[in-house]
């Protein structure tokens, strides 16, 4: 029997990068991955939306991929709001925006992630499901003496710090309460919180990925995983680049072994595709 389909969007928010005067832009890999995200969830699992801004709205036009998202292309949401964020502190900011106008169940789904098989038989039964946990790496899950707060912000005497984060390069949410409860917390912490941290990392992954954990935690809510084991090569469902995307960034060679590969393992959802040619005539 078939699963009903699940909602799920992707973000591209150029404003980190554009703040800081730099020209907003994605190479092939990470473009031909972002293609293969929307393709394979629209296959297997649902609808999926983009939520972009002004700039990313014309990068996508100038690669001809508006037609990719068959939920359509938000561009107003990101352009038009002005809550008091930093975008080069909390630079994936633009994700729980979107998030806090999705409507529920939905997910959130990092256009570097690909969701290879239908999961909805695994989603249904959560209230929450993340990528996999994470280890409290002391050098990026800073403790909260040494994280930076706007004025007058306390932390509630309540939250567990010794709860796990979430990834969140996949995130389902079923309930609109928990979201909102979620979300109210992040923004609280990220709303008028200007000053730099020395790395731009911890502020962030706080806000996102630690927060959801703690949040989940408060109102004793359990988090679901799709993966157990993040690195191990028997995962099956999902083809995540992590940082590898870095590596993809500064060396063409890998760039085009990457692809290629990847065209190989998605050539059959990618024919469909009619404005694919162009990957496929420089990788094959």
């Amino acid at each position: 029997m078939q699963q009903p389909a699940i909602p799920a969007f992707h973000v591209l928010w150029t404003k980190p990068v554009t703040t800081g005067g730099k020209h907003f832009s994605m190479n092939n890999a990470e473009i031909l991955t972002m293609v293969v995200s929307a393709l394979m969830w629209q296959k297997h699992n649902g609808s999926i939306k983009l939520y972009t801004d002004k700039a990313g709205y014309a990068f996508i036009r100038s690669r001809k991929l508006s037609a990719l998202w068959d939920g359509g292309i938000d561009t107003e949401l990101l352009e038009n709001n002005n809550y008091p964020i930093d975008p080069e502190i909390f630079w994936a900011a633009g994700k729980l925006i979107a998030l806090e106008a999705q409507a529920c169940p939905c997910v959130m789904l990092d256009t570097d992630l690909i969701v290879t098989l239908p999961i909805q038989h695994l989603l249904k039964p959560t209230t929450i499901t993340a990528l996999h946990s994470e280890a409290l790496q002391p050098e990026v899950y800073l403790p909260p003496s040494l994280l930076k707060k706007p004025s007058g912000f306390s932390f509630p005497d309540d939250y567990n710090w010794n709860t796990l984060p979430s990834n969140t390069a996949f995130l389902y949410i079923r309930d609109k309460s928990f979201k909102s409860f979620y979300l109210n917390e992040s923004k609280r912490f990220m709303f008028r919180n200007m000053e730099k941290p020395t790395e731009m990392v911890s502020q962030m992954v706080f806000a996102e990925q630690r927060l959801l954990s703690i949040c989940a935690d408060r109102q004793h809510l359990s988090i679901n995983y799709l993966l157990s084991d993040p690195f191990s090569l028997s995962n099956s469902s999902v083809i995540h680049l992590w940082g590898f995307k870095h590596l993809l960034r500064q060396n063409e060679n890998v760039r085009a072994i990457y692809s290629k590969q990847l065209i190989e393992k998605f050539g059959e959802v990618l024919s469909a595709y009619p404005l694919f040619i162009p990957y496929d005539e420089k990788y094959m």
